[in-house]
């Protein structure tokens, strides 16, 4: 798995486009990547994880056009320059929740 920085304030995500979804909660999200940056001024988001791969492959993790930050069971958006960022979450995702059963 690579090694990635969350809402690291140096990185661009201007330009970024939706690549793919995350189903999972609010609690899910803050347990795995820390807690959100604050959401677009614009208020299309509430909150958002910003997230940089060791590769450089660059994503954000957000709601959109929500009245209020989800906290159950929601379709997150992934935004990214590359389609690669949604595999690249999901196996962080994936991983950081798998409980291994001896």
């Amino acid at each position: 798995m690579q090694k990635y920085t969350i809402n690291q304030p140096d990185v661009a995500v201007c330009g970024t486009s939706l690549k793919g979804y995350v189903t999972t909660t609010y609690d899910k999200l803050v347990e795995l990547f820390g807690t959100p940056a604050p959401g677009s001024s614009d208020g299309k988001t509430t909150c958002e994880w910003v997230i940089k791969f060791e590769d450089g492959t660059v994503g954000t993790i957000h709601d959109w056009k929500t009245n209020s930050t989800p906290m159950n069971s929601y379709k997150w958006s992934i935004g990214g320059f590359s389609e690669r960022v949604v595999e690249l979450i999901q196996q962080v995702m994936s991983i950081r929740t798998t409980v291994c059963k001896f």
